[in-house]
């Protein structure tokens, strides 16, 4: 349990797997969002939520790495919940939860979110890009990564709130 939530702090971002693995933002990402489900402490009110890219090119030009921003979650860890990829365009984040003080459903693939919290770039070890790729369900990814040996660099977010639309609406 203790190497599982090592492992899980050491991953502060989002793991850069092939093009493949995510799926293109969806067409009902241009209509007003709507939340219908809200995890960890309440969504700020101030400050509209920014497209990921923004915000990763606001990190580029030294921006503050806390941000409120919007996107798409293509994965979700499949084990718990307590980690979910979210695209927006050609940008993805690996957004976990601030001390793991919450998890989101593992079936919230394909929906859109808002999270609130610490952006930044980083690298992830070989083996904790295979642990996971092992959660999202790729085990030969995780192979081809753990036999690489080489780290993945990668954005991440450490949420404090996040909130999901449900797609059905």
């Amino acid at each position: 349990m203790i190497q599982i939530k090592q492992a899980r702090r050491l991953a502060l971002g989002s793991l850069l797997l092939t093009a493949s693995f995510f799926m293109p933002v969806s067409a009902y990402a241009d209509a007003a969002f709507v939340a219908d489900e809200s995890f960890g402490a309440p969504m700020p009110v101030a400050g509209a939520a920014q497209p990921l890219q923004a915000a990763i090119a606001g990190l580029q030009t030294g921006t503050a790495p806390e941000v409120k921003v919007a996107g798409q979650i293509t994965e979700v860890c499949q084990a718990e919940g307590c980690w979910m990829i979210l695209v927006d365009g050609d940008q993805h984040a690996r957004i976990t939860f601030k001390d793991y003080g919450f998890f989101v459903p593992t079936e919230t693939s394909m929906q859109r979110a808002v999270v609130y919290g610490v952006l930044e770039a980083s690298e992830l070890s070989a083996d904790d890009a295979a642990h996971f790729a092992e959660d999202a369900g790729y085990k030969v990814k995780a192979e081809q990564l753990r036999a690489a040996g080489t780290p993945v660099r990668e954005y991440s977010l450490v949420a404090s709130a996040v909130e999901i639309e449900n797609r059905a609406n």
